[in-house]
């Protein structure tokens, strides 16, 4: 039997070096290490066997090394390697279920065992520690299934835990569309007239109303201006019914969702009246209309105001300053826990509304100058990582333009000049905003990446001839279009076209899955992170072309096979990945968990260095955070290993 601990102070010092017991109190963990038993034990001796069960005891590796070992089919097989401030046994102990590895010490070690009761009800008690072994070290054996810590009850104030700051709180809780009375919201029939329409808007003393049909759904809305603009100003009869007059479509949202999404959207279509119904689209009843005024009372303080500046903006300093400012939440959004992948929602917003307002100002100074536009309709698109709304820093920017067929060689020839000379002015504007010049070249300024749509469209059909080297990395640039300005339809069609043809090849499915698969985990086999051998980088990693990329590539290419057209973002994809079938659902979750804390990461790393972010210099990262990229790795190869099953390739 070993002797009960002494010196709980030194103990409890050395676990507080460590999560998850630095996310909690002292006095609690120097009670914890009171209780801890010291075991030293030998190269070649076992903390436990395969297939053993958990006992009452948490294991604290304080020095030494252990290797966890798979015993399958007659042979052993290394699937991890744990240093100092390791915590052993955690996975079995949360499922309650045999361990699935051996655990043998490779070097002379020292280990606490802590009270697993004791430590459980810590974990309970403490918002971050449980967070963090929740999402985090259920793959502390790597070869296990998806552990869950339940979250507990909420306190008898509707508290639900310490770590939810204020911003945590206002973007999870606070910011939610609540539907008001129903009998409050004023609504009339399409064939009411424009008079009794406009008597009751008066009655009420409200500004506008609801047309609806017999069924209570949303066709359009009523407003003070529209009977001033047509009835007043126009002279239409008042007679007229209200079908004529009213705004079309109705913009909705479902009851209980973000108010501060809902505020983007309006700013985006650029209306002042949201409808809510049942489930968020026009097919069920309305309940309610929400104005800015009551969004704003609902969702506080938000980035969304930003937009409001950006269109009242003229000069390049402004515009900086408006970028400048966006940085600043973005960082500390980050700092503060919040999702990346939604935080690139918000920036997607705010960047398409800047790129919007310059393209106004530099139609306007051309024109000006007497270059009037041409006829063909044209769109600007935003391709790459900007496409799938995850660029939060002003790094390289990704953007095409694609125009209309006229048949007029001549007219189509003058519309490609003029639409380079709009695109140049564009991306000057946006270098003076502080966004970088693409190095590869994917701007709409150059040529190559201002098409006509017939041009566009064989390119992308072209893509089916197995085509290789640069071909198809333009291809996998285009695969993330995204509509920003002009004429909608355009990037539509090819979007259509892409999801088309990349279904009917399976050759180039194969082709797309092989570049997943060919990036294998960035750990050695010590578990330490692989970083670049020469170079300016020489020592530091690549958390893109290793870590995100892979990932990335995946969703895409899933999302491709299987139609899923409904979301741009990586997160996204992977979210509407769960929901085709039971052998994407524990992957896709893990992936889309992974991919967040990436690109959280990189973006984190890329502000604190003033560049992309893109290359990490490991004696930076913390043990959790090495902990964290570990884990992310297993869900790598998980995903890898799950495209390889299901195009029935080779294993490496």
């Amino acid at each position: 039997m070993s002797p009960r601990n002494a010196i709980p102070d030194r103990i409890a010092e050395s676990l507080r070096r460590f999560p998850p017991f630095s996310m909690l109190e002292f006095a609690d963990v120097r009670a914890l290490a009171g209780e801890a038993v010291v075991r030293v034990l030998v190269a070649g001796e076992k903390v436990w066997s395969q297939g053993d069960k958990p006992g009452a005891e948490l294991y604290f590796l304080a020095r030494g090394r252990v290797e966890y070992q798979w015993q399958v089919e007659g042979r052993s097989e290394l699937v991890d390697v744990r240093d100092v401030g390791a915590v052993l046994a955690l996975t079995s102990l949360l499922e309650m279920q045999p361990f699935r590895v051996t655990a043998v010490v490779v070097e002379d070690s020292v280990l606490y065992s802590l009270p697993w009761e004791r430590m459980r009800q810590l974990l309970d008690g403490n918002d971050v520690a449980r967070h963090y072994v929740r999402r985090h070290l259920f793959w502390a054996t790597r070869v296990g299934s998806l552990v869950e810590v339940p979250e507990p009850q909420s306190s008898p104030l509707g508290v639900k835990g310490r770590s939810k700051n204020i911003l945590q709180a206002h973007l999870d809780g606070a910011q939610l569309v609540e539907p008001r009375a129903a009998d409050r919201l004023l609504c009339c029939l399409p064939e009411t007239t424009i008079k009794d329409a406009a008597k009751m808007m008066v009655d009420r003393q409200v500004p506008s109303m609801l047309v609806v049909d017999e069924e209570r759904r949303p066709m359009g809305i009523l407003t003070h201006s529209n009977i001033v603009r047509r009835v007043v100003v126009g002279g239409l009869s008042v007679e007229q019914s209200v079908s004529t007059v009213m705004n079309v479509p109705v913009i909705t949202v479902a009851p209980r969702s973000s108010a501060t999404a809902a505020l983007l959207l309006m700013l985006r279509e650029r209306i002042v009246q949201v409808c809510v119904t049942e489930d968020g689209t026009t097919r069920t009843r309305a309940i309610d209309v929400c104005s800015e005024k009551d969004l704003l009372a609902q969702s506080g303080h938000h980035p969304a105001g930003l937009l409001r500046e950006i269109r009242h903006a003229k000069t390049p300093a402004r515009f900086r300053s408006i970028c400048d400012e966006l940085e600043g939440i973005a960082r500390s959004y980050l700092e503060a826990g919040i999702s990346a992948l939604f935080l690139g929602q918000i920036c997607a917003e705010i960047y398409d509304e800047l790129v919007q307002r310059l393209l106004g100002l530099v139609i306007a100074g051309l024109e000006g100058e007497g270059r009037k536009a041409p006829a063909n309709s044209w769109a600007w698109m935003s391709v790459g990582s900007d496409g799938r709304r995850e660029q939060i820093l002003r790094t390289d920017m990704d953007n095409a333009i694609v125009y209309s067929d006229s048949g007029d060689e001549a007219a189509d020839r003058h519309a490609k000049e003029w639409l380079l000379e709009v695109a140049e002015r564009v991306v000057a504007l946006l270098v003076d905003c502080g966004f970088s010049r693409c190095q590869g070249g994917v701007m709409a300024c150059n040529p190559r990446w201002c098409r006509s749509d017939t041009e566009w469209l064989k390119e992308i059909r072209s893509v089916n001839e197995g085509s290789s080297g640069d071909a198809l990395l333009r291809a996998l640039v285009i695969y993330d279009l995204r509509f920003v300005a002009g004429d909608k339809q355009l990037c539509e069609r090819l979007r259509e076209v892409v999801f088309e043809s990349v279904a009917a090849d399976e050759r180039l499915q194969y082709q797309l899955a092989s570049q997943v698969v060919e990036t294998p985990p960035p750990l050695n086999f010590f578990g330490n992170l692989i970083v670049e051998t020469q170079g300016d980088r020489e020592g530091e990693f690549d958390i893109k072309s290793r870590g995100l990329s892979p990932l990335r590539d995946a969703a895409r290419l899933l999302a491709l096979r299987h139609g899923l057209k409904t979301h741009y973002s990586t997160g996204g994809r992977l979210d509407q990945l769960k929901g085709c079938g039971v052998q994407y659902r524990e992957v896709a979750a893990l992936a889309q968990e992974g991919y967040e804390y990436l690109l959280h990461l990189r973006t984190l790393n890329g502000l604190k260095r003033g560049d992309t972010g893109r290359f990490i210099d490991p004696s930076a990262l913390s043990k959790m955070e090495r902990s964290q990229l570990a884990n992310v790795f297993d869900v790598q190869r998980m995903i890898q290993n799950l495209i390889r099953g299901e195009f029935r390739m080779i294993m490496r």
